[in-house]
């Protein structure tokens, strides 16, 4: 066996979707776009502000401020997991 340590993906929690996508941008199912600002989200085409807990369970990635994904759903029912990206 190796003694290489297996990377595992973790639940994003509403909370850290706020702090990891600060600036950033999530995409839901239905292809909203949404900038966050904190708990805000505000849709890109229409202005619309919205708490970030109303829209949590219909995102599907998150994106940061370099726009790199760094949490996505595959599926509305799934967990949203954080994406770890090798360089």
């Amino acid at each position: 066996m190796s003694n290489a340590v297996k990377e595992q993906n973790h639940r994003v929690s509403f909370y850290e979707v706020a702090v990891i996508a600060d600036g950033g941008t999530v995409r839901t199912f239905n292809k909203s776009i949404y900038r966050i600002r904190g708990v805000i989200a505000r849709n890109v085409e229409t202005n619309e502000v919205v708490k970030l807990s109303e829209i949590y369970y219909e995102i599907r990635t998150v994106m940061n401020r370099k726009r790199q994904v760094v949490a996505k759903r595959k599926n509305p029912y799934d967990e949203l997991i954080r994406v770890n990206r090798k360089l």
